[in-house]
């Protein structure tokens, strides 16, 4: 009898440790390819790696914004730079862009990413406009499609939350968003683009840790009653 019990403990600790690895080990699993569907595939989306001043003129705003392509950095009275305007409330580090340019015509800041053909993206980034007098326009581009397009906006500050959905038609894409203002200009902060799931992936699930606890009870449960069953025996 005393062996049978010993016997029946080691197999209760044992499957009890494989239930609560199981658990631990599907839990970092879905956590792991969370992460992976949430990489962001912008570089520099949230602009802080660059200074407020621009690094030839200290009096200056930074038009210079690592990762990214300004179509105004190099013009004498470039109207697109950096500015200490952020979602996050200007936190040290963080900051934002402005985006402003003469009527009749647009200007714009671009990066190139990588992407697969056929696969589903999603943007999101936030935006403010600061004109008041409806004489504005701002087209955001993926590759050759315009995805997005706000026009004659009124005044929005704080920054508004903006979600687009694409496919992607090339191996390369180029995120652009084009500016053209009367007399303010947008800000734009925290840009991101991450790949959405498939079908096959949506369809495919992961069991929730609290599913395997649940399955390991139940196995509790199963050996406690054929133990006392053999204690009475």
């Amino acid at each position: 009898m005393k062996s049978n019990k010993k016997l029946l403990k080691s197999l209760l600790l044992t499957i009890t440790g494989a239930c609560i690895g199981s658990c631990v080990g599907i839990s970092g699993y879905a956590s792991q390819a969370q992460a992976g569907q949430l990489k962001n595939l912008i570089y520099n989306g949230d602009f802080s790696l660059d200074p407020l001043a621009n690094p030839n003129d200290p009096t200056k705003a930074n038009p210079y914004i690592t990762g990214w392509i300004n179509s105004t950095q190099n013009d004498l009275f470039y109207t697109n730079y950096l500015e200490n305007f952020t979602v996050d409330n200007a936190d040290k580090g963080s900051l934002g862009v402005r985006l402003g340019a003469s009527p009749g015509y647009y200007t714009y800041i671009a990066q190139n990413f990588y992407t697969d053909v056929g696969q589903k993206y999603r943007l999101t980034y936030y935006l403010a406009n600061i004109d008041d007098e409806f004489g504005n326009s701002l087209k955001v581009y993926a590759g050759e499609q315009l995805i997005d397009e706000k026009t004659n906006l009124p005044f929005s500050s704080p920054y508004v939350k903006q979600t687009v959905d694409f496919t992607a038609t090339a191996g390369l894409t180029q995120l652009k968003f084009a500016s053209q203002q009367q007399k303010a200009w947008w800000n734009i902060d925290n840009v991101s683009v991450v790949e959405l799931e498939n079908d096959n992936q949506q369809s495919t699930s992961v069991p929730e840790p609290s599913v395997m606890v649940g399955v390991a009870a139940l196995g509790l449960i199963g050996f406690r009653t054929k133990r006392n069953r053999l204690a009475k025996s």
